[in-house]
């Protein structure tokens, strides 16, 4: 976006006035200005030309830039921006954290006023109000995106913005705040099986998040044609999240499939985009078996009163399949079915939403009271640990983003038998 120019005219009765001109588009390769005149005072004009330029730049929207709120702002940059660019699922995050965090300390200001100072008090503040690391980096992200979209949109000369930077020297004056997962430890484990057993629709999400280590919504996006009984192994191509947004009553009444709520299911491609196969082990993969085979029989038994899924779009089966941001699941039919592993005997999906009731049962029935499913997540890479494996095995079988994740999460994490398995190697170290 070129500068609008500002030129002083004078009238036939001698008064002068200003007026604005700025370039558009060339028309059979002449150049074409827009311009306007009588303005009273030079700032007026420029005012006037600005608001006129933004309004040919972006076709009719237009923006009072010297009057725009960082609030009002955030949701042009949401609208304009990440819905071209962000998984619904980002967007979700981005509004929530906005919602909670951005805008009740920054929104009312102007957009051309906020500085660094502004900036840097604010992620500080949180820093020493105890937010978790992630969450800090998460909204500085954010800061940051966003402030580089109105220096590429010419709201603003420069980003205050730029090189924020998160306290690790200094004590935070509030404990921080980390949800530590729980090392699910064997007697645990059997506990939880027993009162979950085979047949229950959280047996078999419990055994895959137990055995693999998956993501919760990347266990209740797996399909049976992820498993490959022959060569032992479990391919992860995506997951399923959830969609808020207004339904009909009748639209309630055929449940989408899922829940009888406002939203949907839909598919996404993994987290961090970590498609990978992985090996099951046979314990695991005798469960999926014998849940496959139980299914076939109940397809037959009930028949066309059996739940049906399908996907509005084709499903991908590795990352070179060109997966879509948003495939929602839906009962009506396409050319695309979906054969959930995770089903009750009538074939009725059993979402996420299922281990929500699980851990409450576990939290109050078995006393276990910091456990979630991703505690089960956590506690396969302990175990994987504790076993021996090597940190990339963990790193690629988990999907972290990067090894020093893994590594950042499993050296903070000791239990007795990494313990007795360091005194073993520190004793053989200076064995004589």
């Amino acid at each position: 976006m070129k500068d609008v120019l500002i030129k002083t005219r004078t009238l036939a009765s001698g008064k002068i006035v200003y007026e604005y001109r700025f370039e558009i588009a060339s028309v059979d390769g002449k150049r074409k200005w827009k311009t306007k005149s009588g303005f009273k005072t030079k700032t007026e004009a420029k005012k006037a030309g600005k608001l006129a330029q933004q309004e040919y730049e972006y076709v009719g929207r237009v923006v009072d830039i010297a009057d725009l709120s960082y609030s009002d702002f955030l949701n042009q940059w949401l609208d304009m921006d990440c819905k071209l660019t962000c998984k619904p699922s980002t967007i979700q995050g981005y509004q929530k954290k906005i919602r909670l965090y951005i805008k009740p300390a920054l929104g009312e200001y102007y957009l051309k006023s906020i500085t660094k100072n502004n900036l840097q008090d604010f992620i500080t503040k949180m820093y020493d109000d105890g937010f978790s690391r992630n969450t800090i980096s998460s909204i500085k992200g954010i800061l940051t995106k966003s402030f580089n979209f109105a220096v590429d949109r010419n709201y603003i000369i420069f980003s205050p913005a730029a090189n924020l930077t998160i306290p690790t020297k200094k004590t935070p004056k509030k404990q921080t705040r980390v949800k530590k997962h729980i090392y699910i430890t064997q007697d645990m484990i059997e506990k939880i099986f027993e009162r979950f057993p085979e047949g229950t629709s959280a047996y078999i999400p419990i055994m895959i998040g137990y055995h693999t280590g998956l993501r919760l919504g990347e266990i209740f996006a797996l399909v049976w044609e992820d498993i490959d009984f022959e060569n032992k192994t479990l391919s992860v191509n995506r997951q399923v999240q959830w969609m808020p947004v207004p339904r009909s009553k009748i639209d309630k009444k055929r449940t989408n499939g899922t829940s009888e709520s406002d939203g949907y299911w839909y598919f996404s491609s993994p987290k961090y985009d970590s498609f990978r196969t992985i090996e099951i082990d046979d314990l695991l993969l005798a469960a999926l078996q014998k849940e496959k085979n139980e299914q076939l029989k109940a397809r037959g038994y009930y028949d066309e009163y059996y739940y049906r899924y399908y996907a509005e779009h084709k499903m991908g089966f590795s990352k070179k399949d060109n997966n879509i941001l948003e495939n929602k699941i839906t009962n009506n039919k396409t050319k695309y079915p979906v054969d959930f592993i995770c089903r009750r005997e009538n074939g009725s999906y059993t979402s996420p939403r299922t281990m929500q009731h699980t851990s409450n049962v576990i939290h109050k029935q078995l006393h276990i009271e910091k456990y979630d499913t991703h505690s089960l997540r956590h506690t396969h890479g302990t175990m994987l640990l504790e076993n021996g494996a090597e940190y990339v095995y963990i790193q690629r079988r988990l999907g972290h983003k990067d090894l020093k994740t893994t590594m950042e999460i499993y050296t903070n994490h000791l239990t007795d038998t990494i313990r007795k398995e360091g005194t073993i190697t520190l004793n053989n170290i200076y064995k004589s």
